[in-house]
């Protein structure tokens, strides 16, 4: 018998090289098992990218209060048959919008070819005193308001309520009973407010461009209400007073416009009044604010006090002294 022995270098090569494979074909494999498994994977569509919704943001405001119409007198303006609907115009009673001439223009106003004043009259009518304002004693020089504001004139005011002129500055003459007295009295159905009997104040038409076409006397659109009825009685009482005070001391004053803002409370009782502006003299703010406190006005009736704030009215008004 014959035995061959391998030389040890020869196994121990053998040895590594056969390691070295091993580890190379089991490193394949894990790599062949792990790209098997990625396939599906690769395959798959991408999740979607979630984008944010748009925040939005709400504002919530309370809803701004209804403006109320303007108030004008209606005295010589075209009667309505019915109450209106959605008049700009509040006064003491219905009236329908009418103009004596053509649409010149684009106001919802009458046309007329009048005087440039801040007031609006659509009738020349004069200075009436009523029996209130001529038994009135003018205050005596310490009994005269001087209001801080005067001096101090603030910006000019919101659009008037009311509005008195004086243009030629007339005297007040006495009046006949039978003078003093409405033309027709009026209706059981439409009351009529209390004022100074035969009171009336001085008018100039205006002039305006307006686009109402409806034939008729000079007239505007107006809704005849218990508010207005009222504002009506606190414009009859506070002119009929200041008529007869600018007219007593017209010599000191100057022509111009001042406009003031006061309340009137549950009873009738002026407060809070502040001059506005004035682009007059301090005499005539002085005179202007003495008619307003010197002024009998009746307490708010009850149909209007309970639409007021605490039973409060506050108005705008403005005196204006014109040359001819």
């Amino acid at each position: 018998m014959i035995a061959t022995t391998l030389p040890p270098r020869t196994s121990r090569r053998e040895t590594t090289v056969a390691v070295v494979a091993s580890v190379l074909i089991h490193a394949l494999v894990v790599i062949g098992a792990g790209a098997l498994l990625a396939i599906p994977f690769l395959h798959r569509a991408p999740a979607p990218v979630e984008t944010p919704e748009p925040l939005e943001i709400t504002i919530m405001s309370e809803p701004s209060p209804p403006v109320a119409p303007q108030f004008i007198r209606a005295e010589g303006m075209e009667p309505a048959t019915e109450p209106p609907k959605n008049a700009p115009f509040e006064s003491d009673r219905d009236t329908l919008a009418a103009s004596e001439s053509a649409p010149t223009g684009t106001q919802d106003l009458p046309s007329a070819e009048g005087v440039e004043s801040p007031t609006m009259e659509f009738q020349n009518r004069e200075y009436t005193a009523g029996k209130e304002a001529q038994a009135a004693t003018p205050p005596s020089p310490a009994q005269e308001a001087k209001p801080e504001e005067a001096r101090k004139p603030q910006p000019a005011p919101t659009p008037v309520t009311t509005q008195l002129a004086l243009l030629d500055m007339p005297r007040p003459t006495p009046q006949s009973a039978a003078e003093q007295k409405p033309a027709t009295p009026p209706s059981s159905s439409t009351p009529r407010p209390p004022s100074a009997p035969g009171f009336q104040p001085q008018t100039r038409v205006t002039r305006i461009q307006g686009n109402i076409s409806n034939r008729g006397r000079a007239s505007v659109t107006s809704v005849g209400t218990p508010l207005g009825r009222y504002k009506k009685q606190v414009s009859d009482a506070i002119g009929s007073r200041w008529y007869y005070y600018v007219n007593d001391q017209i010599g000191l004053l100057n022509i111009g416009t001042v406009g003031v803002r006061f309340t009137v409370d549950a009873g009738g009782n002026v407060k809070n009044l502040r001059v506005l502006s004035n682009t007059s003299n301090e005499s005539f703010a002085s005179v202007s604010v003495n008619a307003i406190m010197q002024a009998d006005i009746p307490p708010i009736p009850e149909d209007v006090s309970k639409l007021l704030d605490n039973s409060r009215l506050e108005i705008d008004y403005s005196f204006t002294i014109l040359t001819n």
